[in-house]
């Protein structure tokens, strides 16, 4: 696009701490020195914003966050392999959270309703959240993001051995992947739940893991 570009800027609270103006088109790269790493117990996240700028005059602007954090399987000094979070055995003490609420059933009636769940739970000790054959509003994992909560994402079945199902479950966990897997709070994707439609395991793991090898 002649004419355009754009300036990112990466945020740690009110600071600038990197930015580059590129064309509008290319792919870019952006380092962040030192970087305060997400955890449960320290939820950080960087703002970003990007400016879109035609002949050198701001047109457009969108803002949004990222956390920043590793997860592995790694042996710990027992060599027993371990869920590790930025290099550091976490233990995952978790609930199953099935998504209902009295005044909303599937749906959370508000905003706050979406919240309130996660904020219970932290309160109660546990730093990890299984959401069970549900996927949420994005602003669950938003409210996940920021307080600091681990995710186990179930991927949702039909629970039904047909070829039709089958097709529609891979599809919909490909689309459902795409669009939660920047959250710093989703840790793991569990293919199946108690082996509910179970079939081709070993196929549909490594494609998983291959389309995101970040969150296992």
């Amino acid at each position: 696009m002649s004419g355009y570009t754009a300036k990112v800027s990466i945020k740690k609270g009110n600071a600038v701490i990197k930015e580059l103006v590129s064309q509008v088109g290319k792919d870019i790269t952006l380092k962040v020195p030192t970087p305060r790493l997400w955890s449960p117990d320290d939820p950080f996240l960087y703002d970003v914003e990007v400016l879109l700028m035609e002949n050198g005059k701001q047109v457009d602007k969108v803002g949004s966050y990222f956390g920043m954090r590793k997860i592995a399987i790694q042996k710990d000094e027992k060599g027993v392999e371990r869920i590790f979070l930025n290099n550091k055995y976490t233990y995952n003490l978790g609930t199953l959270d099935q998504g209902f609420w009295p005044d909303g059933l599937y749906t959370a009636p508000t905003d706050e309703a979406l919240k309130f769940d996660i904020e219970a739970a932290k309160s109660m000790g546990f730093n990890t959240i299984r959401k069970h054959i549900k996927i949420e509003p994005d602003r669950w994992y938003f409210h996940a993001d920021k307080l600091g909560m681990l995710v186990w994402q179930d991927m949702v079945n039909p629970g039904n051995d047909s070829k039709e199902a089958q097709i529609q479950f891979e599809k919909e966990n490909k689309v459902n992947i795409a669009q939660l897997y920047n959250h710093p709070s989703i840790v793991t994707w569990v293919l199946f739940n108690e082996k509910w439609g179970q079939y081709d395991q070993e196929r549909l793991t490594k494609w998983m893991k291959g389309y995101d090898p970040h969150d296992w």
